[in-house]
């Protein structure tokens, strides 16, 4: 599903850093911007172009040529060879899929399809009929996984795009750590990861100050609901899916920021918090011990006084 861009720097580098040569630059991918900045290091934008689409032609869904989409158009009970980045990043989304009960799931291309929020452009949202047939083709448990060797026991269409973004932020910082770049910040599509120390800002409604987070050598990945949203039956809904029912999420959530090591685990479990509402996000955040920040967007709660929790932090 879309990410929405509800993270960017808030301030460059914190002001204790000593002011040396400075470098950046920004371009297009995987359907979104990608700014990198470095200092003291001239950054090889070829380089990281190559790579950016390198891993573009695996996960896009949008490029019938890619690797996803031929897993896609693959016959059910037909067994393949997949790329070792393409077995990396599904295992890992296999086992977030355990982890958040369902909520994060890398197997739900047909109900986004169904909905309009990837490549198929349809001309009105889906009815009862269309959801439950799309729903039925979005078990996780009819994708079949062993080692490099991947089958599909049903007409499942994978979709990555909640956690192909985080996986280019790491693969690019990964680049720039093999050049021993002391300091250094990669961004695309609003997932970002630090060398040294960063301030980063996180938006939050209209008219309240951004939340303030200071990285170093970490990551962020935020989901939100604010930015791309469309109007169903009456009420305002974010192009966030509840893998369980295959119907958007009214999230009580304004957004869902995770800092970690890994951008690519971080931008899935973002994704899982927002569609599983601030409650369960909490109990989750605690539980995977995943530092957390919470901006309500509405709450019943009358324990809670603040709009924005922090966990871990």
């Amino acid at each position: 599903m879309p990410k929405l861009l509800t993270v960017f720097v808030f301030l460059g580098l914190s002001a204790c850093q000593p002011i040396l040569q400075n470098d950046e630059v920004k371009g297009r991918i995987m359907g979104t911007t990608y700014t990198i900045k470095t200092q003291d290091f001239e950054i090889d934008q070829q380089q990281v172009d190559q790579r950016l689409n390198q891993i573009n032609q695996i996960f896009s869904s949008w490029d019938q040529n890619s690797e996803l989409s031929a897993l896609n158009r693959q016959p059910v009970g037909e067994s393949s060879n997949i790329s070792n980045e393409m077995a990396f990043v599904l295992k890992e989304s296999m086992r977030v899929h355990e982890q958040t009960n369902g909520f994060f799931s890398p197997t739900m291309g047909s109900l986004i399809d169904a909905w309009g929020f990837g490549s198929v452009n349809v001309e009105q949202k889906p009815n009862q009929v269309a959801i439950k047939q799309a729903l039925a083709k979005s078990s996780i448990d009819r994708l079949a996984l062993n080692g490099s060797r991947f089958e599909k026991s049903a007409d499942i269409k994978i979709n990555l795009s909640a956690i192909a973004k985080g996986y280019a932020v790491d693969e690019i910082a990964k680049i720039l750590k093999d050049k021993s770049v002391k300091r250094f910040m990669v961004e695309v599509g609003g997932e970002i990861k630090t060398q040294g120390s960063w301030l980063i800002g996180i938006e939050t409604p209209l008219g309240q100050a951004s939340v303030a987070v200071e990285l170093v050598d970490e990551s962020i990945a935020t989901s939100g609901n604010y930015r791309q949203f469309f109007v169903w039956q009456g009420d305002r809904y974010a192009h966030i899916l509840d893998p369980h029912t295959g119907l958007p999420v009214s999230s009580d959530l304004f957004s869902a920021s995770v800092i970690h090591k890994s951008n690519m685990l971080a931008d899935a479990y973002a994704t899982a918090m927002m569609a599983m509402g601030y409650a369960k996000a909490i109990k989750m955040a605690q539980e995977l011990n995943l530092k957390t920040i919470l901006v309500l967007n509405k709450c019943d709660d009358p324990c809670l006084s603040k709009n924005i929790i922090k966990i871990g932090l």
